[in-house]
Protein backbone atom coordinates (compact mmCIF):
# COMPACT_ATOMS: atom_id res chain seq x y z
CA UNK A 1 0.00 0.00 0.00
CA UNK A 2 1.42 3.38 -1.01
CA UNK A 3 0.14 6.89 -0.37
CA UNK A 4 1.22 9.32 -3.09
CA UNK A 5 0.46 12.83 -1.80
CA UNK A 6 -2.10 14.11 -1.27
CA UNK A 7 -3.47 11.35 0.94
CA UNK A 8 -7.11 10.80 0.01
CA UNK A 9 -10.23 9.68 1.85
CA UNK A 10 -9.88 6.37 0.01
CA UNK A 11 -6.42 6.02 1.59
CA UNK A 12 -8.00 6.65 4.99
CA UNK A 13 -10.52 3.87 4.50
CA UNK A 14 -7.91 1.48 3.10
CA UNK A 15 -5.48 2.00 5.96
CA UNK A 16 -8.22 1.79 8.58
CA UNK A 17 -9.29 -1.53 7.06
CA UNK A 18 -5.69 -2.78 7.17
CA UNK A 19 -5.42 -1.84 10.84
CA UNK A 20 -8.73 -3.55 11.62
CA UNK A 21 -7.75 -6.72 9.76
CA UNK A 22 -4.48 -6.87 11.68
CA UNK A 23 -6.31 -6.83 14.98
CA UNK A 24 -4.48 -3.67 16.02
CA UNK A 25 -6.27 -1.39 18.44
CA UNK A 26 -4.99 1.68 16.63
CA UNK A 27 -7.01 4.86 16.25
CA UNK A 28 -6.01 6.05 12.79
CA UNK A 29 -6.59 9.81 13.37
CA UNK A 30 -4.52 9.69 16.57
CA UNK A 31 -1.81 7.75 14.75
CA UNK A 32 -1.59 10.27 11.92
CA UNK A 33 -1.70 13.18 14.35
CA UNK A 34 1.24 11.68 16.22
CA UNK A 35 3.18 11.13 13.01
CA UNK A 36 2.55 14.75 12.02
CA UNK A 37 3.62 16.15 15.40
CA UNK A 38 6.77 14.03 15.50
CA UNK A 39 7.67 15.09 11.95
CA UNK A 40 7.31 18.74 12.93
CA UNK A 41 9.56 18.37 15.97
CA UNK A 42 12.22 15.96 14.78
CA UNK A 43 11.70 14.91 11.17
CA UNK A 44 11.31 11.37 9.79
CA UNK A 45 13.61 9.72 12.33
CA UNK A 46 11.52 11.06 15.22
CA UNK A 47 8.30 9.99 13.51
CA UNK A 48 9.62 6.47 12.94
CA UNK A 49 10.54 6.20 16.64
CA UNK A 50 7.14 7.47 17.71
CA UNK A 51 5.36 5.04 15.38
CA UNK A 52 7.36 2.09 16.72
CA UNK A 53 6.52 3.05 20.31
CA UNK A 54 2.87 3.70 19.48
CA UNK A 55 2.46 0.39 17.69
CA UNK A 56 4.21 -1.46 20.52
CA UNK A 57 1.58 -0.13 22.93
CA UNK A 58 -1.31 -1.53 20.87
CA UNK A 59 -2.24 -5.18 20.47
CA UNK A 60 -2.20 -6.78 17.04
CA UNK A 61 -2.37 -10.34 15.87
CA UNK A 62 -0.45 -9.42 12.71
CA UNK A 63 1.59 -6.31 13.47
CA UNK A 64 3.91 -7.00 10.52
CA UNK A 65 1.01 -6.31 8.16
CA UNK A 66 0.58 -2.86 9.72
CA UNK A 67 4.20 -1.72 9.88
CA UNK A 68 4.70 -1.32 6.13
CA UNK A 69 1.63 0.85 5.46
CA UNK A 70 2.22 2.92 8.60
CA UNK A 71 5.83 3.68 7.73
CA UNK A 72 4.71 4.51 4.20
CA UNK A 73 2.29 6.96 5.79
CA UNK A 74 5.24 8.59 7.55
CA UNK A 75 6.99 9.07 4.22
CA UNK A 76 3.92 10.49 2.48
CA UNK A 77 3.13 12.88 5.36
CA UNK A 78 6.72 14.12 5.44
CA UNK A 79 6.61 14.78 1.71
CA UNK A 80 3.43 16.82 2.06
CA UNK A 81 4.82 18.91 4.91
CA UNK A 82 8.23 19.43 3.36
CA UNK A 83 7.11 20.56 -0.08
CA UNK A 84 6.02 23.95 1.30
CA UNK A 85 2.94 24.10 -0.93
CA UNK A 86 0.32 23.67 1.81
CA UNK A 87 -0.45 20.19 0.50
CA UNK A 88 -0.74 18.76 4.01
CA UNK A 89 -4.08 17.28 5.09
CA UNK A 90 -4.94 15.68 8.45
CA UNK A 91 -6.05 12.09 7.87
CA UNK A 92 -9.68 12.15 8.99
CA UNK A 93 -13.04 10.55 8.13
CA UNK A 94 -14.97 11.72 5.12
CA UNK A 95 -17.34 14.69 5.48
CA UNK A 96 -20.24 12.27 4.98
CA UNK A 97 -19.36 10.41 8.19
CA UNK A 98 -21.58 11.02 11.24
CA UNK A 99 -20.89 14.36 12.90
CA UNK A 100 -19.87 12.85 16.23
CA UNK A 101 -17.43 10.51 14.47
CA UNK A 102 -15.83 13.44 12.64
CA UNK A 103 -15.56 15.54 15.80
CA UNK A 104 -14.11 12.66 17.81
CA UNK A 105 -11.59 11.92 15.06
CA UNK A 106 -10.41 15.53 14.94
CA UNK A 107 -10.03 15.56 18.71
CA UNK A 108 -8.01 12.33 18.58
CA UNK A 109 -5.89 13.74 15.76
CA UNK A 110 -5.01 16.82 17.82
CA UNK A 111 -4.29 14.65 20.88
CA UNK A 112 -1.98 12.50 18.77
CA UNK A 113 -0.23 15.57 17.38
CA UNK A 114 0.56 16.81 20.87
CA UNK A 115 1.80 13.35 21.83
CA UNK A 116 4.03 13.00 18.79
CA UNK A 117 5.47 16.49 19.11
CA UNK A 118 5.91 16.17 22.86
CA UNK A 119 7.89 12.94 22.48
CA UNK A 120 10.63 14.83 20.63
CA UNK A 121 10.09 18.33 22.01
CA UNK A 122 8.63 18.05 25.54
CA UNK A 123 9.76 21.59 26.35
CA UNK A 124 7.35 22.96 23.74
CA UNK A 125 4.30 21.13 25.05
CA UNK A 126 5.19 22.01 28.63
CA UNK A 127 5.58 25.71 27.75
CA UNK A 128 2.25 25.75 25.93
CA UNK A 129 0.58 24.44 29.09
CA UNK A 130 1.87 27.36 31.19
CA UNK A 131 0.27 30.82 31.09
CA UNK A 132 2.47 33.13 29.04
CA UNK A 133 4.86 30.26 28.44
CA UNK A 134 5.86 31.04 24.89
CA UNK A 135 9.43 32.01 25.59
CA UNK A 136 12.26 30.18 23.85
CA UNK A 137 15.35 28.81 25.51
CA UNK A 138 15.92 25.25 24.40
CA UNK A 139 18.49 24.49 21.74
CA UNK A 140 16.90 24.79 18.33
CA UNK A 141 13.77 26.45 19.74
CA UNK A 142 11.97 28.92 17.48
CA UNK A 143 12.57 32.65 17.89
CA UNK A 144 10.31 34.50 20.34
CA UNK A 145 7.65 35.46 17.80
CA UNK A 146 7.55 31.97 16.28
CA UNK A 147 7.56 30.38 19.73
CA UNK A 148 4.51 32.42 20.71
CA UNK A 149 2.69 31.30 17.58
CA UNK A 150 3.59 27.64 18.16
CA UNK A 151 2.54 27.85 21.80
CA UNK A 152 -0.84 29.33 20.87
CA UNK A 153 -1.44 26.60 18.30
CA UNK A 154 -0.55 23.83 20.74
CA UNK A 155 -2.89 25.34 23.33
CA UNK A 156 -5.67 25.43 20.73
CA UNK A 157 -4.97 21.81 19.77
CA UNK A 158 -5.35 20.88 23.41
CA UNK A 159 -8.75 22.55 23.48
CA UNK A 160 -9.84 20.86 20.23
CA UNK A 161 -8.75 17.48 21.59
CA UNK A 162 -11.38 17.82 24.31
CA UNK A 163 -14.17 19.08 22.03
CA UNK A 164 -17.32 17.10 21.32
CA UNK A 165 -20.79 17.32 19.82
CA UNK A 166 -23.56 18.71 22.02
CA UNK A 167 -27.32 18.82 21.54
CA UNK A 168 -27.20 22.20 19.80
CA UNK A 169 -24.69 20.84 17.28
CA UNK A 170 -26.85 17.84 16.58
CA UNK A 171 -29.93 20.02 16.14
CA UNK A 172 -28.29 22.40 13.65
CA UNK A 173 -26.18 20.16 11.43
CA UNK A 174 -25.38 22.87 8.84
CA UNK A 175 -23.89 25.21 11.44
CA UNK A 176 -22.05 22.33 13.08
CA UNK A 177 -20.66 21.16 9.75
CA UNK A 178 -19.36 24.65 9.02
CA UNK A 179 -17.74 24.98 12.45
CA UNK A 180 -16.11 21.56 12.12
CA UNK A 181 -14.81 22.40 8.65
CA UNK A 182 -13.22 25.55 10.08
CA UNK A 183 -11.54 23.55 12.84
CA UNK A 184 -10.20 21.03 10.32
CA UNK A 185 -8.81 23.85 8.19
CA UNK A 186 -7.26 25.43 11.27
CA UNK A 187 -5.57 22.13 12.14
CA UNK A 188 -4.32 21.74 8.57
CA UNK A 189 -2.83 25.22 8.23
CA UNK A 190 -1.54 25.36 11.80
CA UNK A 191 0.38 22.11 11.37
CA UNK A 192 2.22 23.63 8.43
CA UNK A 193 2.96 26.75 10.50
CA UNK A 194 4.38 24.65 13.35
CA UNK A 195 6.44 22.67 10.84
CA UNK A 196 7.96 25.83 9.38
CA UNK A 197 8.66 27.39 12.78
CA UNK A 198 10.49 24.28 14.00
CA UNK A 199 12.86 23.97 11.02
CA UNK A 200 15.87 24.92 13.17
CA UNK A 201 14.95 22.32 15.79
CA UNK A 202 14.65 19.61 13.14
CA UNK A 203 18.04 20.55 11.72
CA UNK A 204 19.59 20.30 15.19
CA UNK A 205 17.92 16.90 15.72
CA UNK A 206 19.30 15.68 12.39
CA UNK A 207 22.83 16.74 13.38
CA UNK A 208 22.49 14.89 16.68
CA UNK A 209 21.48 11.70 14.82
CA UNK A 210 24.41 11.99 12.44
Amino acid sequence: MTFPPPITRHDYDALRETLTDSGALLALPELHGGISGALCAGGPAAAERWVDEFCADHEATNLAAVEGPVHELVRATWQMLADGELAFEPLLPDEDAPLDEQAQALGMWCHGFLSGLGASAPDLTLRSARPGGAGAGAQGAPAAEGAAEVSEILTDFGEISRAGVDEDDAADRNTADFALAELKEYARVSTQIVFENLATRRAAAARDVN
